[in-house]
């Protein structure tokens, strides 16, 4: 259903491909057109404006490199000037030259038909996580295997759980295969895993917990896990990265009465307080940073196609954003557009997130031990310092296109992975491993770090 474009395929191949093999994705929720969709040649007529018009059928969003950092425009931006007439402009003393732009894919799509949007949310849930169907229901299945190779069965169980369970939950943009994957990534993470599933003092069961992400909210996602953990005794660890925290928080304070165990959990990344990259104020900028990330992670770890969800789900978001807004700007439609995606509004760290707010009042129908694992990205290495166009390095240093207003991991501001509430909050954390400032660890990539865990077996003896 789209055109791409590229200025130079080769160099940004990984991108174009993911884009492309996602493109049948919301092929059932267009517009009806009959007409071909526009030539490569009408697609260049389009570099004349700026952005798309109201009343297009079809719609064009540019992924753009500027200078090193992707960013997702509306239409085809305009070709900047010539190096060289910028270079005399710079000597005459007029204004800053342009920044260098390579154009790296343009795609052109029909918009989505009338009450659709959140339909196509839930589509991406269900390309991100096979285990999610139409119903966008949750499930609960058991980890096996070791000592090096492990497998989640395809079938659900059921509890009532007791003695002793060990619970995984991803965050967004994942799945349970990926979060068990990073444990597989190093002879740590397989040890870790061995020892819970075939060790001495193993566990009763090893579970993980599928969910929606996206089209789903936190506390929808907690509802399902108190449900399926109704009566449940003994003693329940949990590991939880990113959303997942907030799910976790959401059942045991919330929604985990009918609990008879003892839990303790350990939060990896998680926004607490909830993350600015979910602000609908930074939406357009929050888009770019994720392509940002797609290239980040298929280096740093090695995560191609379909494992690296970074280097297509920002492409199909800005299809939903221009259906129902016309435009990637900042725009008053944008608070409503976010509403419109549950599994980010829920963790949107704004004043007015009612549903975040209600949490971190309290009071708690349980008394968890939790445990954090924090880290805040930065790097001097050139190739990687598309970070820096993303936060403020500094006081009143937050300008229009920056998401975090400090530290944080690319993804989670660092401060809110250990706010759980206003002063008196019933709860408090109990350790806390720290990386501080650093080159190597991020977002997606604590459970690579032989730190991460040693602290779980120490969080949990």
């Amino acid at each position: 259903m789209s055109q791409f474009v590229a200025e130079d395929p080769g160099r940004f191949l990984s991108q174009i491909k993911a884009v492309e093999d996602n493109d049948d994705l919301f092929e059932h929720l267009y517009v009806d057109h009959d007409e071909r969709m526009d030539s490569v040649a009408g697609l260049r007529r389009r570099r004349r404006r700026a952005a798309n018009t109201s009343d297009d059928v079809i719609l064009a969003a540019s992924l753009v490199e500027e200078n090193g950092v992707l960013r997702w425009y509306d239409g085809v931006p305009a070709r900047e000037e010539a190096p060289q007439r910028r270079r005399r402009a710079r000597r005459a003393g007029g204004p800053p030259p342009l920044p260098d732009q390579t154009v790296v894919l343009t795609r052109e799509f029909p918009r989505l038909k009338p009450n659709k949007a959140a339909a196509a949310i839930g589509a991406i849930d269900m390309r991100l996580n096979s285990a999610i169907d139409a119903s966008l229901r949750s499930h609960i299945r058991q980890l096996h295997g070791g000592p090096t190779s492990f497998v989640i069965a395809p079938a659900d169980v059921h509890g009532p759980f007791n003695g002793r369970t060990l619970l995984f939950v991803h965050g967004t943009f994942s799945n349970a295969v990926n979060m068990i994957g990073e444990f597989e990534a190093t002879a740590d993470g397989q040890a870790f895993l061995d020892a819970a599933l075939n060790g001495p003092e193993k566990y009763d069961r090893v579970l993980v917990f599928e969910h929606a992400t996206l089209a789903v909210s936190p506390v929808l996602n907690a509802l399902e896990l108190g449900r399926a953990f109704a009566d449940a005794s003994g003693q329940i660890d949990v590991i939880a990265h990113s959303r997942g925290g907030l799910i976790v928080r959401w059942w045991l304070e919330a929604f985990g009465r009918s609990l008879a165990a003892t839990t303790r959990v350990v939060f990896a990344g998680s926004p607490l307080h909830g993350t600015s990259l979910a602000a609908p104020d930074k939406l357009q900028h929050a888009l770019s940073l994720i392509s940002n990330i797609g290239t980040f992670a298929e280096k740093t770890l090695q995560l191609a196609g379909g494992a690296n969800p970074f280097l297509w789900v920002a492409g199909k978001l800005v299809e939903v954003v221009m259906t129902v807004t016309g435009t990637l700007a900042n725009t008053p439609l944008l608070d409503g557009l976010v509403a419109l995606i549950p599994g980010l509004f829920g963790q949107s760290m704004i004043e007015n997130n009612y549903e975040l707010n209600l949490l971190r009042l309290g009071p708690c129908t349980t008394q968890p031990a939790y445990f954090v694992v924090q880290s805040n990205f930065e790097t001097e290495d050139p190739g990687w310092q598309f970070w820096k166009n993303f936060r403020a390095l500094r006081a009143g240093d937050l300008a229009a296109d920056q998401i975090f207003p400090g530290d944080n991991d690319l993804v989670v501001d660092t401060a809110s992975m250990t706010d759980l509430g206003a002063t008196g909050f019933p709860l408090a954390i109990q350790g806390v491993e720290n990386f501080g400032n650093s080159s190597e660890v991020w977002h997606c990539n604590y459970f690579r770090q032989p730190r991460t865990i040693a602290f779980i077996r120490t969080s949990f003896p």
